[in-house]
């Protein structure tokens, strides 16, 4: 077989292997556009490896989660680093997975950012940064206050007042 011909094989074949989306492209094409199967590749990879990166990018970014026992401080941290490590995705898609990825068993400031991003739906980062970092002062305001009463608790448990009534110990002179 020429190379001629084993290029008209490919051409034909990749043609009958595609549907939908793919298929609607490759009649969209301009006739004569494509000189040889190397040029149709390339298009096509240009024109859909694009759109797969994407949906992949998007399910790894869904897929950063609160855990029960994480605060929102730490989650927020994490959820940061994991996104930085993926490629770029559009704001709306972080604030979505953001706000699906928040535990609202987690800690008492996670589900009140989630509620509030639910009612009033952020459409930057920069919005969902400026209400997050509001619940996790009140949520470091709530540790701070129970670590202080723990802590005169424990004190009080420890030191007894002094009450000058103990009679329990007599003294005797040794006159």
């Amino acid at each position: 077989m020429e190379d001629d011909e084993i290029e008209s094989v490919l051409l034909k074949i990749f043609s009958e292997t595609l549907s939908k989306g793919a298929m609607i492209w490759y009649h969209n094409l301009p006739s004569n556009s494509i000189d040889s199967f190397a040029m149709l590749a390339d298009y096509f990879l240009k024109a859909h490896a694009g759109a797969i990166k994407v949906e992949t990018r998007k399910s790894d970014l869904f897929k950063i989660i609160q855990k029960d026992n994480e605060m929102l401080r730490e989650f927020v941290a994490r959820f940061q680093i994991e996104r930085m490590d993926l490629p770029p995705v559009t704001d709306d898609w972080v604030v979505q997975a953001f706000t699906q990825g928040l535990n609202e068993r987690s800690s008492t400031a996670s589900p009140r950012v989630k509620q509030n991003l639910i009612e009033y739906p952020a459409i930057a980062w920069t919005d969902v940064h400026n209400r997050y970092q509001s619940k996790i002062r009140v949520e470091d305001d709530q540790l701070t206050s129970t670590s202080i009463m723990k802590k005169q608790k424990s004190t009080r448990d420890r030191y007894q007042p002094y009450s000058g009534n103990d009679t329990t110990t007599e003294y005797s002179s040794p006159l």
